[in-house]
């Protein structure tokens, strides 16, 4: 699934979300809402294709930032992080 992640110059993932855009408003009238996570600075955001093995096992999803990294345009396990 394509999502949006957000990470560090080192490719260290701080945080996952939907891919942007429309949202229907609340009460199901009037124009769309559009959502999008913005980047700090220093911060890049990427939209990249996440596994839905990982999207829907709530435990390896909490612990994404320790296992795996953005790197070349998608998350990527990685078995040796060291200490960040």
């Amino acid at each position: 699934m394509k999502c949006t992640v957000i990470s560090d110059e080192n490719g260290k993932i701080l945080a996952i979300g939907p891919e942007p855009g429309p949202v229907p408003s609340v009460e199901g009238e009037g124009p769309p809402l559009w959502h999008e996570i913005q980047p700090l600075e220093g911060q890049t955001a990427q939209i990249v294709d996440v596994p839905d093995d990982l999207l829907n096992d709530p435990e390896r999803l909490a612990k994404l930032h320790e296992t795996h990294r953005l790197r070349g345009g998608s998350v990527e396990a990685v078995s040796d992080l060291g200490t960040d």
